[in-house]
């Protein structure tokens, strides 16, 4: 009893291993003839377009309905190709153009949250002072580059800060720091006019450069104290 069960079983498989290999044999054979069945039509359009060309008014003299029939198809099946390519450069040029800035307004959208009033004075404000000419050292090579220094405020050990010129600007009004400016630094090591990144925080509180979080920073602190 135990032998014919094995040997039904192993028939059941022959019998679907079988099948499933003429499964695979039908697919391949119907791609195949779907594949033919494309270049044939596309190698007959064209022989039928040289056709109508070359022999056109022949054709148009001894059977004009056949002759302008056929020009009829042939000018309907150009115009599509042109549409579908055109339609193809305009859908590919604007995902190129347009899908970065829709990415970046609904990653915006998603993450938005303001800062409060709290977490904004959390963040060290410092004084900008600029590097004179009768400042700069030869040897100093930090301080020749510099266009100026930020010197922490409200503490009794400042800390100074060179800033290079080509960082002494900030990136939200693009404006240049002058002398005396206050700036508030943030977490991430970037730093911007007060009333810019202020006004910049209460609506989204991440660094308009690199999109840290400052509410992390302002979490971490909480949770040591």
């Amino acid at each position: 009893m135990e032998e014919d069960a094995l040997g039904s079983r192993r028939n059941s498989a022959e019998q679907d291993l079988s099948l499933g290999q003429l499964d695979s044999e039908s697919s391949s054979v119907a791609k195949h003839l779907e594949s033919a069945n494309t270049m044939f039509s596309f190698i007959w359009w064209i022989i039928g377009f040289y056709w109508v060309s070359a022999g056109g008014q022949d054709l148009a003299r001894e059977s004009p309905r056949i002759y302008w029939l056929s020009i009829v198809f042939l000018g309907f099946d150009v115009f599509f190709v042109v549409f579908c390519v055109a339609l193809a450069c305009v859908i590919g040029i604007a995902v190129c153009c347009c899908l970065p800035c829709i990415i970046a307004v609904l990653y915006a959208v998603a993450d938005q949250e303001g800062a409060s009033k709290e977490d904004i004075e959390q963040l060290t404000i410092f004084k900008f002072r600029k590097v004179g000419d009768v400042n700069k050292h030869a040897g100093d090579e930090a301080q020749g580059n510099s266009e100026g220094v930020m010197t922490e405020c409200g503490t009794d050990s400042p800390v100074e800060h060179a800033i290079l010129q080509e960082d002494a600007e900030c990136c939200i009004c693009l404006s240049a720091y002058e002398d005396g400016t206050e700036l508030r630094e943030l977490p991430c090591g970037h730093h911007f006019h007060c009333s810019c990144v202020d006004k910049w925080l209460y609506i989204n509180a991440t660094c308009p450069l690199c999109k840290y979080n400052i509410l992390k920073s302002s979490n971490l602190d909480r949770e040591e104290v």
